[in-house]
């Protein structure tokens, strides 16, 4: 692992830091393909991922240097670029754990695609966001089908649209982010938002999850066949007995043990 990343791991959580303060975080292919192997390879194996940004900002998008070699890209080589840049983001919510992401700074364009892609994302009150892509004459075409499972349709339009840098009122309202507040409110917010999780059952966690992944796409039908075979399923699971058991008998369940 190149110092692109600064991993840190403790107990059940895996802290993700993107490591290049002096270029805002801004990505290009050899870090998004370290993103992508951290959060396929090695992220399943915890119950939490945490993912920051060192520095003055969270993601400022994607690398100078790499948008200059774009423009000598052939139409193969930009959708294979593309590909990988899906391939993050959705390494990123369709991973095991919960990812939490705390933001701060300069949010922009891909950085957007991080943010969307994870479960609850807090950020600082002095945070700005914004699609940017069309201020360059490109459209924000990769990072949409995150942002559109995220986003209230009618600001996403806005701000697509308008390219307009926005703040963490706007960002809250539009269902991107969850919490706002100081440095400090956002650290504590993070740690009772790690301690309720790691207070659910880590099966049931993982569960919902994907459960959440998979509703979107499908039809009434399939949505209830899927959603009776599960609770059927976790119902009589080893997890799910221990759950009920100590609900019944008033004790703490074993993974609190």
């Amino acid at each position: 692992m190149s110092s692109v990343l600064e991993l840190k791991k403790e107990n059940n959580i895996l802290y993700v830091h993107l490591n290049r303060p002096e270029m805002h975080n801004a990505f290009y292919p050899e870090m998004i393909q370290e993103i992508t192997k951290v959060f396929l390879k090695e992220a399943k194996k915890y119950r939490i991922v945490v993912l920051k940004g060192n520095g003055k900002s969270f993601c400022a998008g994607a690398d100078l240097n790499w948008m200059q070699s774009m423009a000598r890209y052939t139409k193969a080589q930009n959708k294979k670029d593309a590909l990988q840049l899906f391939q993050m983001f959705e390494s990123i919510a369709k991973c095991e754990a919960a990812v939490l992401t705390q933001v701060q700074g300069n949010v922009f364009g891909g950085g957007l695609g991080l943010v969307a892609a994870s479960d609850i994302v807090l950020a600082e009150e002095s945070t700005q966001f914004c699609f940017s892509e069309p201020k360059l004459g490109l459209v924000p075409a990769v990072i949409s089908n995150f942002v559109i499972q995220k986003m209230n349709p009618s600001l996403m339009r806005e701000v697509f649209l308008t390219a307009e840098i926005f703040r963490v009122q706007k960002a809250m309202q539009s269902g991107l982010i969850h919490f706002s507040g100081s440095p400090a409110e956002c650290e504590t917010q993070l740690l009772w938002k790690i301690d309720a999780i790691l207070r659910c059952g880590p099966e049931a966690v993982r569960k919902t999850k994907k459960l959440l992944n998979q509703l979107p796409s499908l039809n009434s039908a399939k949505r209830k066949t899927l959603t009776i075979d599960l609770i059927s399923e976790v119902r009589v699971s080893q997890e799910g007995q221990e759950g009920l058991k100590a609900f019944l008998e008033k004790r703490k369940p074993s993974w609190l043990l």
